[in-house]
């Protein structure tokens, strides 16, 4: 096994998105920063496992899919046995630092995420549209997991904005990706919105997910004082018209413009 296939199995860019989630998480905590990427890595590390036994539980329908017929598994690299321990290895060490950080409530939060991911999300793809509303739950948790892991209470109104953010950003995500590769999910059965939903139904519906988001950004933005909360309001009303125009039909600058309103709100919120 070759490291480009144990990177493969492990997506680091989608790992490494969640720990820099975390880490977000941590510093908005005000904690230290070497806690804070250690929290980071934690949570980087669940997430390679969750992908790595995603890619298990999907591999039949990943050969079907252009996209992604050139994962290790469905491509004959990698044998389910060894993608299994590697995945299950991984969520482990990333368990352990869980538990280093914030003991047992973090670890029962990580196995929240591992559960939601792999157990509901994952199976009910070809099901159900509404799975996307499940997978969502598991990425809003790694802004958590950095709070709580530097003493961060619970009901604090930033962190939960903060969450609740990452949670209304992910379905247009996936919305517009899925919208992009209609085909391959076609094949695949997945029953993702642009295949179950009706044209007239749609747009709509991603409209009406889209002011939520954006709310939730402006409100965001009301529970963090000083300045800086009001730039990065004016900038996500700003990307909000420019993201809008990318929606007429446009689906790569539309999730472009949907993952940049993202991070100039996160940045901002920092800075405040």
């Amino acid at each position: 096994m070759t490291f480009s296939v144990l990177m493969a199995l492990a997506r680091p860019r989608v790992s490494l998105m969640v720990g820099a989630a975390t880490l977000f998480g941590a510093l908005l905590a005000d904690g230290p920063l070497v806690l804070g990427l250690w929290a980071g890595l934690g949570s980087a590390l669940l997430c390679a496992g969750c992908s790595g036994l995603n890619q298990v539980q999907e591999r039949e329908r990943d050969a079907l899919m252009e996209r992604t017929r050139l994962r290790p598994l469905p491509a004959g690299e990698l044998s389910v046995a060894r993608a299994l321990a590697c995945s299950l290895a991984a969520m482990g060490v990333g368990l352990g630092i869980y538990a280093a950080l914030g003991g047992v409530p973090l670890v029962f939060l990580g196995l929240a995420v591992i559960l939601g991911y792999n157990g509901l999300y994952t199976p009910l793809k070809p099901v159900s549209s509404l799975s996307l509303l499940l997978g969502g739950l598991s990425g809003a948790v790694p802004p958590l997991v950095g709070w709580l892991a530097m003493g961060g209470g619970l009901g604090d109104a930033r962190i939960l904005s903060v969450c609740a953010v990452l949670y209304l950003w992910q379905v247009p995500h996936f919305w517009l990706i899925a919208e992009g590769h209609r085909e391959d999910y076609r094949r695949a059965r997945f029953a993702v919105p642009s295949l179950v939903l009706p044209e007239p139904l749609r747009k709509p519906l991603m409209g009406v997910w889209m002011l939520a988001y954006f709310t939730a950004i402006l409100g965001m933005a009301l529970a963090s004082p000083g300045a800086a909360a009001w730039t990065f309001g004016a900038a996500a009303i700003g990307l909000a018209a420019v993201l809008g125009f990318s929606l007429l039909g446009l689906a790569r600058a539309a999730r472009a413009s949907l993952n940049t309103v993202m991070v100039v709100s996160m940045l901002c919120l920092l800075a405040a």
